[in-house]
C-alpha cells in the first residue's frame, strides 16, 4: 500500500456472524525491534478489540445484554444511590434547592468578600437608578416603575440567582420590545407617561406591562423546569449579535428627539425615526442641544474613569447641579411616586388583550432568556466556577413573578451593568442585593432628587447605555472568519432596522433554523488521505502531505444520515468518484472500492438504511466500486444490521477503523490488477 508504514498492520472486519482478522504475524523485512515491539503490541489490542466486537454483534444478535447495557445499569444504580444521599439530606436539600443563596452565605468569606460586594453593589445601584428611570420611558412607563424594576426583581436574584456577577433590573431592548407591544395594543400612547394626558389610560398601560412581566416570569420558569433551553441553540451567536446591534441603533436613535428638544412620537424603524426627526427640526432647541451632548460628554468621561480605576470610585451620576443650572430651559421628569411599590398581583387577570400579550411575552423572554444566560454564561467562565443553567432560568423567572406581584414590568441580566459588577470585583450575588437595598433607599427618602432630571439627561443615559451593545469587533471577526455567518448577521441587524425589533427577532430565529437545516441538509464530504509513517487519516487539502491507497478512495461524512441530506450525500459521493476515476492516484489501477469512514456520523434513519443498501448494489452495477464502511459507532452499527445493511455489503465491508478497511481495499485492488495482467 502506498504510503503505509512499515509496520503494515493486517487488516480485521466485521461480518454479520462476527470478526475475521488477516495475517497478524506478517511484519516488514526491514522492521527495527522497536518497530516490532510496536507491532507487538498492536496486535494484542487488535485480538481484544476483535473479540470485543464479535462478543458486541452476538448479543445483537441474540438480544443479550451488551457491556453497554450492564454499564448503563451500573450508572442506573449509583444514579439511585446518589438520589437516595440526596433524599436523606432532609430538609437541607429543600431548602437549598428552594433558596440557592443558602450555599453561598454558608461558605461567605466575610473578611475577604464583604468589601468587594458591597462596593460593587453600590456602583451597579449608583448605575441602575438613572437608566432604570430611563428605561422605563423607553416602556412607555412612568419613571418610578423603572425604580420598582431595579428593586424588587434585583432582591429575589439575589436570593435564588447562581450567577455571581450577573446583574438584574431593567434593560434597554426589553424595555423597546415591551413599549413597541403597549403602543400596538393602546395605540396612540401618551407623549410622557410620568404626566400622562390620559391617566386613565395610562394605568391601563401600566397594567398590561405588569401582566407581560408575570407571562414572561411564567414562561422563563416553565422552561427552565421543562429543561427547554436548548431551543435557545437556535439562535447562532451572530443573529443574537446582529439583532442587538440593531435594537442599539434604534434605541439611541429614538433618543435623539431628546437631545434636540423635539417633541415628537415614538417610531420602530429607522426609516420612521429619521423622517420624524427631520419634519420637526423646526423645534430644535440649542440649550437641550448643548445641554444633552455635555451630558453625553459627561457620562463618557465617568465610564472612562471608571474603567481607568475600576477598583476604587463608585459610577457617579450625572450631577444634579447641572440638571439646577437648566431647569429655566429644559423639562424635568416630574414628581416620583415615593414609597415601596404597591402589591399588584391582583392585577394579572384577566387579560384584556390576552392573544398579543401572550405573543409579546414569548419574544420579550426569548430575548431575556439569549441576554441573561449569555452574560452569566460568559462572567462564569471568566471567572472560572460552574453555572446551573436550569437555576438560572428559574430565577430570573422568579424575580419576573415576584416583580409583577409589586408593580415592575419585565428585568433581566443587564450587559452594562454585569460589566460594572464584575470588574467592581462582586464575589457572591450579595452585591445584588446591597445593590436593591440602595434603590429601596432612594423609593423611601430620595426620589425628590431626580424630580428635576432631564428629558435629555434620560436620553444621553439611554443612548451611551445602548451603545455599547452595538457589537463591531463581531461584524468585522464574521467578515474574517465566515462570510455565511457574517451575511445572518447583516440581514439580522437590517431587519431590526428597517422592520423592527419585533420583526427582526422573527426573522433573525427564522435565519437560525434556515441555516441549520441548509447545513444539515448540505454536509461536507471531504476526502482523506494516510499522514506518512501513522494510520491517522486526514482531509487532503488540509494536510497535502497525506498519501492515497492503490484503487482505493476513502470518503467521510461529517454529519447524521437522515432522509434530509441523502440526495446531498449520493450526489457527493458521484462527484468524488468521477473525479478519482478520471484522476487516478496511480497509473494503471482502477478505481476498485470506496471506504467511508462513519466516525462523525452520529445517526441513521430508515430512509438513509434503505437508500445505502440501494446505493451499494447500484455503486457495484453501474461503476465496478465496492463500498466499506469503517469507524461504526454501536447505535449507527444496530441500525444498520437491523436494516440488513451487512447482507447488501458482503461479509468482510465493515471494519472496526478506517486503516484495517484501506490495507484491505488496497491489497484487494492490486490483487485484481495483478490477476488482470497474468
Amino acid at each position: 500500500m502506498a504510503g503505509a508504514p512499515s509496520n503494515f498492520r493486517a487488516g480485521r472486519y466485521l461480518d454479520h456472524n462476527g470478526i475475521t482478522g488477516g495475517d497478524l504475524s506478517h511484519t516488514s523485512a526491514n522492521a527495527t525491534p522497536d518497530q516490532e515491539h510496536e507491532l507487538q503490541r498492536q496486535q494484542r489490542q487488535m485480538l481484544v478489540s476483535a473479540e470485543a466486537a464479535d462478543s458486541l454483534l452476538r448479543q445483537l444478535d441474540d438480544g443479550e445484554p451488551t457491556i453497554l447495557s450492564v454499564a448503563k445499569k451500573e450508572i442506573t444504580k449509583h444514579g439511585g444511590r446518589a438520589k437516595k444521599e440526596v433524599s436523606e439530606l432532609g430538609w437541607y436539600g429543600v431548602l437549598t434547592f428552594v433558596l440557592p443563596c443558602i450555599e453561598w452565605i454558608r461558605t461567605y468569606n466575610f473578611r475577604q468578600w464583604i468589601i468587594l460586594d458591597v462596593c460593587a453593589g453600590l456602583s451597579v445601584g449608583a448605575m441602575v437608578i438613572p437608566q432604570g428611570m430611563s428605561y422605563a420611558n423607553l416602556a412607555a412607563l412612568p419613571a418610578v416603575y423603572g425604580l420598582y424594576g431595579a428593586f424588587v426583581p434585583c432582591l429575589v436574584y439575589s436570593f435564588l440567582g447562581s450567577s455571581r456577577q450577573l446583574a438584574v433590573g431593567p434593560v434597554a431592548v426589553t424595555s423597546t420590545l415591551l413599549g413597541n407591544g403597549l403602543e400596538n395594543m393602546f395605540g396612540n400612547m401618551p407623549t410622557d407617561p410620568n404626566n400622562p394626558e390620559d391617566p386613565a389610560l395610562q394605568e391601563q398601560i401600566n397594567v398590561a406591562a405588569i401582566q407581560v412581566a408575570f407571562l414572561a416570569g411564567i414562561m422563563y420558569t416553565g422552561v427552565a423546569l421543562l429543561r427547554l433551553g436548548w431551543i435557545i441553540r437556535f439562535l447562532s451567536h451572530s443573529v443574537i449579535s446582529g439583532f442587538m446591534s440593531g435594537a442599539a441603533i434604534t434605541i439611541a436613535l429614538g433618543q435623539v428627539k431628546y437631545i434636540l428638544g423635539l417633541s415628537i412620537g415614538r417610531g420602530t424603524t429607522l426609516q420612521d425615526l429619521l423622517k420624524m426627526i427631520f419634519d420637526s427640526l423646526d423645534q430644535f432647541k440649542w440649550r437641550e442641544f448643548v445641554m444633552g451632548y455635555y451630558f453625553i460628554g459627561q457620562l463618557y468621561a465617568f465610564r472612562y474613569i471608571g474603567n481607568r480605576f475600576k477598583r476604587f470610585g463608585l459610577r457617579p451620576l450625572p450631577g444634579p447641579r447641572s440638571r439646577s443650572a437648566a431647569k429655566p430651559y429644559i423639562k424635568p421628569i416630574g414628581k416620583i411616586p415615593k414609597g415601596l411599590p404597591d402589591f399588584t398581583a391582583g392585577h394579572w387577570f384577566p387579560l384584556d388583550n390576552a392573544g398579543r400579550q401572550v405573543t409579546l411575552a414569548i419574544i420579550i423572554c426569548l430575548v431575556d432568556i439569549c441576554e441573561s444566560i449569555s452574560i452569566a454564561k460568559a462572567l462564569a467562565q471568566r471567572n472560572k466556577y460552574l453555572l446551573n443553567y436550569n437555576q438560572e432560568l428559574r430565577a430570573v423567572g422568579f424575580a419576573n413573578i415576584f416583580g409583577a406581584m409589586f408593580s415592575c414590568y419585565t428585568t433581566t441580566g443587564s450587559f452594562s451593568r454585569s460589566a460594572v459588577n464584575n470588574s467592581a470585583g462582586a464575589k457572591t450575588p450579595f452585591a445584588q442585593f446591597v445593590c436593591s437595598m440602595l434603590v429601596m433607599l432612594v423609593l423611601l427618602c430620595l426620589t425628590g432628587v431626580f424630580t428635576n432630571m432631564s428629558r435629555n439627561v434620560q436620553g444621553a443615559i439611554i443612548i451611551v447605555g445602548v451603545l455599547g451593545l452595538f457589537d463591531y469587533e463581531e461584524f468585522v471577526y464574521l467578515y474574517r472568519i465566515n462570510k455565511l455567518d457574517w451575511v445572518v448577521w447583516v440581514v439580522t441587524f437590517l431587519v431590526v432596522l428597517f422592520a423592527g425589533v419585533e420583526i427582526g427577532i422573527g426573522v433573525g430565529v427564522g435565519v437560525s433554523l434556515v441555516l441549520v437545516v441548509w447545513r444539515s441538509a448540505f454536509p461536507s464530504v471531504v476526502k482523506l488521505g494516510q499522514l506518512p509513517n501513522s494510520y491517522v487519516f486526514r482531509n487532503v487539502k488540509l494536510f497535502p502531505e497525506t498519501t492515497q491507497a492503490p484503487g482505493v478512495l476513502v470518503l467521510r461524512v461529517d454529519a447524521p444520515f437522515y432522509f434530509a441530506n441523502i440526495e446531498a450525500i449520493r450526489d457527493a459521493f458521484a462527484r468524488q468518484i468521477e473525479r478519482a476515476r478520471a484522476e487516478p492516484q496511480f497509473p494503471g489501477v482502477e478505481l476498485r472500492f470506496l471506504v467511508i469512514d462513519m466516525g462523525p456520523v452520529t445517526a441513521v434513519d430508515a430512509t438513509a438504511t434503505h437508500w445505502l443498501s440501494e446505493f451499494v448494489q447500484d455503486l457495484r452495477e453501474t461503476t465496478g466500486v465496492q463500498l466499506i464502511l469503517a469507524n461504526i459507532s454501536k447505535n449507527v452499527l444496530g441500525n444498520l444490521k437491523r436494516g440488513g445493511i451487512h447482507y447488501a455489503l458482503g461479509p468482510d465491508h465493515i471494519y472496526v477503523d478506517v486503516v484495517d478497511a484501506v490495507n484491505y481495499a488496497s491489497q484487494t485492488a492490486l490483487a485484481g490488477e495483478d490477476a488482470k495482467r497474468v
